[in-house]
C-alpha cells in the first residue's frame, strides 16, 4: 500500500536541486490535512459549530476563505462544499471535533487528506506564469489575495488559493502532481526559475 504522506513528487528531489534565480519560486508545501465538509447553504446550526471548531470566520461566498486561531484555514468552494486545511498533527484531533458538532446531521465530513499535493507559486512572475495556463483574471477582485478558486491550470484541475499578491498555494490531484510539477517547471522556464526544498 502506498504510504499517503509520501509525497508523488519525492522521485524529483526537490531538495537537491533547490536553489537558482527567476521571476518564479517553485516548491511543494508541506502534506496538510484536508477535511471536506458538505453543508446546507444557511444552515445556522452548521455555519456556527464548525466556525466554533476552528474559531474561523465561516466564509460565507464561494471563493472566500477563513483563518482559524490554530492555522486551520476553511475555504468555501461550492454552495455545499467546504475544504478545512490544517497541518497534519492538527488533522485528527480536528477530525474529532468537527464529527462531533455535525452529529445532529447538519453536515458530512470526510477526509480527503491523501487526495491532494500542494504546490507553492510565488516570485515577480508568479501571476504572469499561472495565466499561461489558466483563465482566472488574476486582477479581478475574486482573485485577490486569500481567495480561493476551483479551476484548470496547465493539464490539471485544481484548488488555488491565493496567500499574497505573488503567492499561491495550488492543491493538486495526487494522480497528475507529477504531470503538473511537469507542465508548471516547463513554463516557469520563460520567467526563469528557482526551486525551493
Amino acid at each position: 500500500m502506498t504510504d499517503p504522506r509520501r509525497s508523488p513528487l519525492a522521485g524529483l528531489d526537490l531538495a537537491a536541486r533547490a536553489g537558482g534565480a527567476g521571476g518564479v519560486t517553485l516548491g511543494e508545501s508541506p502534506f496538510r490535512g484536508i477535511l471536506v465538509l458538505r453543508g446546507r447553504d444557511g444552515d445556522k446550526r452548521f455555519a456556527e459549530g464548525v466556525e466554533a471548531v476552528l474559531g474561523a470566520g465561516f466564509p460565507l461566498a464561494v471563493g472566500e476563505s477563513g483563518q482559524g486561531t490554530e492555522g486551520a484555514r476553511l475555504f468555501r468552494l461550492g454552495p455545499d462544499e467546504w475544504w478545512a486545511v490544517c497541518e497534519p498533527g492538527q488533522r485528527e484531533a480536528l477530525e474529532i471535533r468537527l464529527a462531533r458538532v455535525l452529529a445532529d446531521g447538519s453536515g458530512v465530513l470526510v477526509d480527503c487528506s491523501s487526495a491532494s499535493v500542494a504546490v507553492s507559486v510565488g516570485g515577480i512572475a508568479a501571476v504572469d506564469l499561472l495565466s499561461v495556463g489558466s483563465g482566472l483574471d488574476f486582477d479581478a477582485p475574486a482573485c485577490r489575495p486569500g481567495r480561493v478558486a476551483r479551476t484548470r491550470v496547465g493539464n490539471a484541475a485544481v484548488v488555488l488559493h491565493r496567500i499574497g499578491d505573488k503567492a499561491f498555494d495550488i492543491y493538486v490531484p495526487r494522480s497528475y502532481a507529477l504531470s503538473f510539477w511537469d507542465w508548471l517547471e516547463d513554463a516557469a522556464q520563460e520567467f526563469g526559475v528557482a526551486i525551493r526544498a
